[in-house]
């Protein structure tokens, strides 16, 4: 190795973590830092970019100083962040308002009225369903989440700020402004603001589309690739972060195609999970393909050659901070050891309770915003362990129903390899193994792998990497985790309950839910 370190910063929902990984894929150190969502309304969830760009140069300072890494031995910055931001800023890069982040909802009369029609297919307008699935291979969701719809709220309910607004950006596009002045979004970015063309000769905003909703080109950043140079590293950045003017920061990926990246899973067919606040399945594919009845389908990946087929689910290791929360008044550092050991006291059924995941809703296969979660068949000889265990079992039988639908569209996989910060327990890895039947490889440094897909995008921006295939090498397994033939057996019989509770639950779900203000 030549001394030279990639410098990723992975800036999720609640943290920033700052992660130095050396040429070889290998990390040689992280610092992280918090923030807060502020949920001012019902349906509302908003972040202060300043708090983002605070705990970037925070923790870029302090790691550097504990790896004890000079400036200069930085070749590339390069950023994966949390997607489906919506901010508003103004021709000097000043925030308009804060950041309507993946969570918000307060767009959903936005989506219904874009989905209007006299025909309609799973909720949507034939003429706009055609119209979104010929231009984009996908559509926004029912729900308002989706910056297209979060757009049109600005113009319709602060028409001031959306005059004033020079540029919408995502989370990540605000970062590298900071950085370079320059504002850009990468392809997977601008695939899910539902405004792209992403068949193969395009990936460019479909004029079609903004005419349509009428929303301005010039709002919106450049379409980059994200193994592109997005500029260099300005002089007030520089002072601010610790490093070196003009270092060059790559345009970069989100956390989705970042987490694919280095999840190790980069060739065709290849399934990964990832498990963190919230959780996924994804898969590389050569062709769009998409199941709009289960809200699976395909976004720009990482590499511009491939596309990444995604099942999204919305809360998973949320739902262990929720009980985190329920159960403990005080702040706990060994929250999640004590979870794992509490878990792995109940026999795998939890004796019968059953837990659904569905806190916020739910995308991945339901796309439903009106269902939530809840214990069924809890008793008085239920413990605090089995909740625990029945909350890990919960979320690994929604992985399994979401896996069903994928394995349609991506071919059967004979083992998953896995990342996240869920994948650090080894209770978690087994229950997802016995749940799905399936050989679950844990990749070394789970947590850190969107960091290190980030870092080996930049390597092949700067050509130290020659292709994504090439880079495979660079991720290596930690454990595997085989399942257990007769734990499949009960998780299966469970499964089918679990789906059951969805079905026979689902009109109480909207009765109960189906607010406004």
């Amino acid at each position: 190795m030549n001394g030279k370190y990639i410098l990723a910063h992975d800036t999720g929902t609640t943290s920033n973590k700052a992660v130095l990984v050396r040429l070889d894929g290998e990390i040689i150190g992280y610092a992280s830092a918090e923030y807060p969502v502020y949920y001012p309304k019902r349906g509302w969830a908003e972040q202060k970019p300043s708090d983002w760009w605070n705990a970037v140069t925070k923790t870029t300072r302090t790691l550097l100083e504990k790896a004890d890494v000079k400036p200069s031995d930085v070749a590339a910055i390069v950023f994966t962040t949390q997607m489906s931001g919506t901010l508003p800023v103004d021709s000097n890069g000043e925030t308009l308002m804060p950041c309507m982040i993946w969570l918000d909802e307060r767009a959903k009369e936005q989506a219904e009225k874009m989905s209007r029609g006299i025909i309609k297919i799973a909720g949507y307008g034939l003429t706009t369903l055609i119209r979104f699935l010929t231009i984009t291979g996908g559509i926004y969701g029912h729900v308002g989440k989706d910056p297209i719809c979060k757009i049109l709220w600005v113009k319709e309910e602060q028409p001031k700020i959306y005059a004033e607004t020079y540029k919408f950006l995502d989370c990540k596009d605000y970062l590298v402004y900071k950085c370079t002045g320059n504002f850009v979004i990468s392809r997977d970015y601008a695939n899910i603001w539902w405004m792209m063309d992403t068949r193969k000769g395009k990936f460019d905003w479909s004029d079609i589309i903004l005419k349509k909703y009428g929303i301005e080109r010039a709002k919106l950043p450049e379409i980059r690739k994200a193994t592109d140079i997005a500029g260099k590293l300005t002089s007030e950045a520089a002072a601010e972060m610790g490093l070196r003017e003009g270092t060059p920061v790559v345009v970069g990926a989100g956390d989705v195609a970042s987490a694919a990246v280095g999840s190790g899973a980069v060739r065709e067919g290849k399934i990964h999970a990832y498990i963190g606040t919230s959780d996924w399945f994804g898969c590389h594919l050569s062709e769009r393909k998409k199941d709009l009845f289960h809200y699976i389908g395909c976004i720009c990946s990482a590499n511009p050659n491939m596309y990444l087929c995604v099942a999204e689910q919305e809360t998973a290791g949320a739902c262990l901070d929720w009980l985190k929360n329920a159960m403990f008044k005080e702040s706990r550092e060994d929250v999640y050891v004590l979870f794992n050991e509490m878990a792995a006291k109940v026999k795998p059924g939890s004796d019968g309770l059953i837990f659904t995941p569905w806190l916020f809703g739910e995308r991945a296969p339901l796309d439903d915003p009106m269902v939530r979660g809840g214990f069924y068949n809890l008793s008085l000889e239920h413990t605090g362990e089995h909740m625990v265990r029945a909350v890990l079992e919960g979320v690994a039988l929604n992985m399994k129903w979401a896996l069903f639908y994928m394995e349609k569209l991506a071919g059967k996989a004979d083992s998953i390899n896995i990342v996240g910060g869920g994948a650090v327990s080894n209770v978690w890895c087994q229950i997802l193994a016995d749940a799905l039947n399936k050989k679950i490889n844990r990749v070394r440094d789970p947590k850190e792998a969107g960091a290190r897909g980030a870092a080996i995008i930049a390597m092949i921006a700067l050509g130290d990497v020659k292709s994504f295939e090439d880079a495979e090498t660079l991720v290596k397994i930690d454990t595997v985790y085989e399942p257990n033939p007769q734990n499949a057996i009960i998780y299966e019989k469970i499964f089918k309950e679990f789906r059951s509770i969805y079905k026979n639950n689902r009109k109480m779900f909207r009765r109960l839910n189906l607010k406004t203000g």
